[in-house]
């Protein structure tokens, strides 16, 4: 059965579809930028031993490294701790979208029945017209 709401739930869920899809998106974001954070960790701690002997180049070179990984390991930091406020975000309308999906539900299926209620008020008053109007031709033809 049809009702008013019918357009609105299909677009509630379409924006609840999507409010998933961008969820799943940035959780996927979020897994890769940890897997990252752990390789610039495990990278960072490899460039850690300094040379025991050697040039005063390789050590500079050595000292550069380090300071590379530190600003790479920096910058992993920073993109999970982004990824995490945008998995917040996400989280927040998802179930926002999610929220006005099940109203938008919910009305529609009140409105089916009220509609249906009015339906069989209907039904009942014309039943009720047949029967007295078959119980006034009986009388007739009697």
């Amino acid at each position: 059965m049809k009702s008013r709401y019918n357009s609105v739930v299909k677009v509630k869920k379409q924006q609840l579809d999507k409010a998933e899809s961008n969820l799943n998106q940035a959780k996927q974001r979020q897994i890769e930028n940890e897997k990252i954070l752990e390789l610039s960790k495990k990278e960072c701690e490899s460039l850690n031993i300094l040379p025991k002997s050697g040039s005063v180049a390789e050590l500079r070179s050595n000292l550069a490294m380090r300071q590379v990984g530190r600003d790479t390991l920096a910058r992993a930091k920073e993109k999970v701790e982004l990824s995490k406020k945008e998995m917040v975000h996400y989280q927040f309308l998802y179930q926002k979208a999610h929220l006005d999906y099940e109203k938008m539900k919910v009305l529609e299926a009140e409105e089916i029945k009220q509609k249906q209620k009015e339906l069989a008020k209907l039904e009942e008053k014309f039943l009720d017209e047949i029967a007295i109007s078959r119980f006034f031709n009986k009388e007739k033809y009697e």
